[in-house]
């Protein structure tokens, strides 16, 4: 999970690309939600502005940062998701389907409504893939606090104390003051306690760390670009592989916040990186049936 730039005015600029009466039609479907109370419609407009969401990260999932197609063939691979969800809240860890995970803290108590005037607010939407959202996130939205007032704007809302981590423009934490990796695992990376169990629970929350094909292609992204930091410190590195190393921090590619922690801990720590670099290297194509790459 990293940080994206969010320019709202270059965003509504994109969505009235798409459909110029976009903004119309929220505005009314929002009036009608209000006056009821609640989120109760039959139909919705936020999917014809999920090739929006999609460019802004770079046609990955904004929580698990899996890449997918571009707009022109990839929409049916991705979710709009509602950040705060738009009708009930329950409580989350579920007792039956997180039974593994406890905490010492609380997480926040269940919303009958939900924040259902978020229907259409664009700092509320973002791009998933189907796992994070329609397996993982549901109807769950763990806080520290207490819930927001109705009506609430999204800034107001930051009174909550949400442990899930909004990643677009500087509204939120950069998530990657709250998580990062070693090797292919995700680790909370913050000192200050709040911070600490937000990084831990948007480990588990999304299960970061226990899905395969997310370590199996983090693996690949430190394997591919870990050949040419290799090359760099022997002295032999060519163009190609300055060009490599200078791309590592792009947040065009898959699994950028793994990638970037691997490069950082090159420049601190070689024997630590070396170990990570072949291991991966083992591990990223399936040869390696023993589990993620473990330290």
């Amino acid at each position: 999970m990293i940080r994206y730039d969010f320019d709202r005015t270059v965003v509504e600029a994109d969505i009235r690309a798409v459909d110029s009466r976009w903004f119309n039609k929220a505005e009314k479907r929002t009036k009608s939600i209000v006056k009821l109370g609640a989120f109760a419609e039959k139909t919705s407009i936020w999917s014809k502005i999920k090739p929006t969401f999609m460019r802004l990260q770079k046609n990955k999932c904004v929580f698990c940062e899996r890449q997918f197609e571009n707009p022109d063939y990839g929409t049916i691979e991705f979710d709009v998701e509602h950040f705060r969800p738009k009708s009930s809240v329950v409580t989350w860890p579920d007792a039956v389907r997180h039974s593994k995970l406890k905490y010492e803290f609380g997480t926040g108590d269940p919303y009958a409504t939900g924040y259902y005037w978020l229907a259409y607010e664009l700092e509320n939407y973002a791009a998933s893939c189907k796992v994070c959202n329609t397996s993982l996130k549901l109807n769950y939205f763990p806080i520290a606090g207490d819930r927001g007032n109705v009506l609430a704007t999204v800034d107001d809302l930051s009174s909550e104390q949400p442990y899930l981590c909004y990643p677009f423009g500087d509204i939120d934490d950069d998530p990657e003051t709250l998580m990062t990796f070693v090797a292919t695992t995700a680790v909370p990376t913050a000192s200050d306690e709040f911070k600490k169990r937000r990084g831990q629970t948007i480990i588990d929350f999304f299960d970061l760390n226990g899905r395969e094909q997310l370590h199996r292609e983090r693996a690949r992204m430190i394997a591919m670009c870990g050949s040419a930091l290799m090359a760099d410190a022997e002295g032999e590195a060519t163009d190609q592989d300055q060009l490599v190393i200078a791309r590592m921090d792009s947040p065009v590619l898959p699994h950028s916040n793994c990638l970037r922690a691997f490069k950082r801990s090159w420049a601190t720590d070689k024997e630590l990186a070396r170990q990570i670099y072949e291991k991966c290297r083992a591990y990223a194509l399936g040869g390696d049936s023993s589990g993620p790459p473990d330290l």
